[in-house]
């Protein structure tokens, strides 16, 4: 992981950039910090944001899009309490929150969406206090979810041309990293989510219909192809989709809502599959670029966003293989008494 922030750090493919592809990077180094507690990650995610006077992000076309960077604002706010951290990002939401369009008019038309924007409104609920940021979001993911998912394979589409689409196999098309970006707001989510919240429930059974969907879909080198209803169509590794698959699994694992004996083997290959994938210098190889849909994939690609669904992953990977030395360490301890 330190040597994938150092490729970071190194090889930034601009110098100053606050859109959706950067603040899913750092989506994932704050949670780098969060388990390392190493305050040079944590005055990396600083500087960056204070570089960019705490603003959301620079996309017009995307609203959802402008929200990625501000996730990093509120988890910054939650350390220091400093209300110019989120000020932007409240008056962003605060014109939105009352809107009762349905959610394609209002922009949340892909299931991208769920990932680089709902999260932001859940923390502003646990930063404010007010409950209506949640309301806003929680409609707007469910619609999302309404418009986009297919309960028969329990998996989701990217957008209605993706829900229309037939592979030249006569396969649907259901996109690892759509997929991989709807599964990781659900920890998102549940993390800022008040325990009494009736929809609780509906968040965690979501995640296990599609971690049970995954497993099924899991290849035997640890990655998942590209398309997941077709893996003739591109049969190259995609590191991306698995990146967010092994990090919501493993979150699951984590906080009690899978069952680890089922999914202990399936984080274990993912999480050695992405550890192949990393070069030398720190580069996250096959990672499918900017896209909507499946496609092929070679070993030098690449991007930020990549790296940063990496960083996920392993941040409860570790936490996960804490978790399990601690456990021994304990039993050892008590066999040591007896």
């Amino acid at each position: 992981m330190y040597l994938v922030n150092n490729y970071f750090n190194e090889n930034s493919w601009k110098q100053s950039d606050r859109n959706w592809i950067r603040g899913t990077y750092y989506t994932g180094l704050m949670e780098f910090y969060k388990v390392t507690k190493d305050e040079n990650l944590l005055k990396q995610a600083k500087t960056w944001s204070a570089k960019h006077g705490y603003r959301t992000g620079t996309e017009w076309t995307y609203p959802p899009n402008r929200l990625t960077c501000t996730q990093t604002y509120l988890d910054l706010y939650f350390l220091e309490k400093n209300e110019s951290f989120i000020q932007n990002t409240k008056s962003f939401m605060d014109k939105r929150v009352f809107d009762t369009e349905p959610a394609e008019d209002l922009g949340w038309w892909y299931v991208d969406a769920l990932y680089v924007g709902i999260p932001a409104y859940f923390k502003m609920t646990k930063a404010s206090g007010d409950s209506i940021y949640i309301s806003y979001a929680n409609r707007i993911f469910w619609e999302v979810k309404e418009n986009l998912f297919d309960t028969t394979e329990n998996l989701f589409y990217r957008d209605e041309k993706a829900r229309l689409t037939i592979t030249d196999n006569g396969k649907k098309e259901l996109w690892s990293r759509g997929n991989g970006w709807a599964m990781a707001s659900i920890p998102k989510i549940l993390m800022s989510l008040p325990n009494n919240h009736p929809d609780r429930n509906k968040y965690a059974t979501l995640l296990k219909e599609m971690a049970s969907s995954l497993a099924q879909r899991q290849r035997q080198d640890g990655f998942w192809n590209t398309n997941l209803t077709d893996p003739e169509e591109y049969l190259g590794s995609e590191s991306s989709g698995t990146a967010f698959f092994v990090y919501a699994i493993a979150w699951g694992v984590n906080n009690h809502i899978l069952n680890k004996d089922e999914f202990l083997p399936i984080i274990e290959k993912g999480w050695k599959a992405l550890y192949i994938a990393v070069d030398e210098n720190g580069k996250v190889c096959w990672g499918q670029g900017v896209s909507r849909d499946p496609g092929k994939v070679d070993k030098e690609d690449s991007a930020e966003f990549v790296s940063g669904a990496f960083l996920l992953a392993g941040s409860e990977v570790y936490k996960l293989a804490k978790s399990s030395d601690d456990s021994k360490s304990s039993d050892d301890s008590k066999s040591s008494d007896e």
